[in-house]
């Protein structure tokens, strides 16, 4: 098997052929697109055809999986694969179905987040539903000097409230929603970099400052990471498969007509808890 990588002509990402995900991938075909997430962030491979067990198999080669946390237990999953869908699969509802869905990072609200997330396309709408990609590390790095040295040593509250308003930032929340406290800005385990680990749908405050300094700043940070020089779209086809690294890049979704299919697959790696930059 030989594979081609190339980089995207936009902030982040990287474009994966000649490989079949459905097949066996040999040892270094694996690290030549691990090393390649870990520079472009998030790969794209098209053209995918594979079921739900090879598409575990795949994610199982760069770490342990991580099991479904937080969509309800009635909802279209297994233990380790939630659908991303606005109709029923196997019978059962598909989770996070409609519209817009500002910027995250997956499962920052626990210990643990995930290391790297993948969705594959089953089925698409016409247009929107696209998934949008931001370089939360490009983003710190063009901070200004005095705001890098505000958020030295600062941490962030992170909490999601699936039951309430998953997809869109609001101002109630269920008290019992999972939430755990990370630092503000994290440094890659693996290219060092300073990553900016706070998100407009799931962060609620910065810890330590009172709540009006809290909103402004992260008021502040959130538009300036979601500026058009640090995003990349991606327009989805039916058989992509996109994986990307989960904690130095951010991810949102545009709106689509809920009359239209919508239907990925999710799988993700286990990681760890991330780090203080220092």
């Amino acid at each position: 098997m030989s594979i081609r990588i190339e980089a995207t002509n936009a902030p982040v990402g990287a474009i994966v052929s000649g490989i079949d995900l459905a097949g066996e991938v040999a040892e270094p075909e694996l690290t030549q697109i691990l090393d390649s997430l870990w520079r472009s962030n998030v790969l794209i491979f098209p053209g995918q055809d594979f079921d739900a067990a090879a598409h575990e198999a795949f994610l199982l080669r760069f770490g342990q999986l991580e099991e479904v946390r937080t969509a309800p237990e009635d909802g279209a999953r297994t233990r380790y694969v939630m659908y991303v869908a606005n109709r029923p699969v196997d019978g059962k509802e598909g989770i996070l179905p409609d519209g817009e869905m500002h910027f995250h990072t997956d499962q920052c609200y626990y210990q643990i987040p995930a290391r790297i997330t993948s969705l594959f396309a089953m089925e698409i709408p016409q247009r929107g539903g696209n998934t949008l990609f931001l370089d939360a590390c490009a983003a710190y790095e063009a901070l200004s000097s005095e705001t890098k040295s505000r958020l030295r040593g600062l941490s962030a509250e992170h909490v999601y409230d699936y039951s309430g308003s998953p997809t869109l930032r609001s101002d109630t929340l269920d008290p019992n929603a999972p939430r755990f406290i990370h630092p503000a800005v994290i440094r890659h385990p693996v290219s060092g970099r300073r990553s900016l680990y706070v998100n407009r749908l799931m962060t609620r405050r910065l810890v330590g400052l009172d709540a009006q300094e809290s909103e402004a700043l992260l008021d502040e940070l959130f538009s300036h990471m979601e500026q058009d020089c640090f995003i990349y779209e991606h327009v989805w086809e039916p058989g992509d498969l996109l994986m990307w690294d989960n904690l130095c890049t951010m991810h949102a979704r545009t709106d689509f007509d809920k009359s239209e299919r919508r239907v990925l697959r999710r799988v993700t790696v286990r990681g760890e808890q991330p780090q203080a930059a220092v």
